[in-house]
């Protein structure tokens, strides 16, 4: 990432125009991580016919949203949803992207790190910033 990067962004797990639980969790802890940055907290929300969760994440804490509504992105595929993803972290270049520890989000988490060639962690119990470095402090 780059040294203007800025923003905290959760995943938004969606399935069946559905939202995910882990969603609102992360939600939770992007809010704390983004506001001990100074930040804004956006939430990405990939899917087809999803403009009506919009409302619901803004009342979880969000910030912004980043919505991509396409049919190729109706079903999870790792491509598909990677290529939006890689996408949207190119251009808008937030500095912490967070995503839940389910089946979707660990392929997604290292199929983006991957194509982004940056790091990742998995599983983390906590999260906070360092308040010198504004790094990212994970516990595993």
């Amino acid at each position: 990432m780059m040294d203007n990067a800025r923003g905290v962004w959760v995943f938004i797990e969606q399935a069946n125009n559905c939202l995910a639980s882990v969603s609102f969790e992360l939600l939770g802890a992007g809010r704390q991580l983004a506001d001990k940055l100074g930040v804004e907290l956006a939430a990405v929300l990939l899917g087809s016919g999803i403009g009506h969760m919009e409302k619901e994440l803004a009342a979880y804490g969000a910030d912004r949203i980043y919505e991509v509504d396409e049919v190729v992105l109706k079903e999870y595929r790792t491509l598909s949803y990677q290529t939006a993803t890689v996408e949207l972290i190119k251009k808008y270049q937030p500095e912490i992207v967070l995503f839940g520890a389910t089946t979707m989000g660990r392929d997604l988490a290292g199929a983006g790190a991957t194509r982004l060639e940056t790091g990742l962690t998995a599983d983390c119990t906590g999260l906070d910033i360092e308040e010198n470095s504004r790094n990212l402090r994970q516990t595993r």
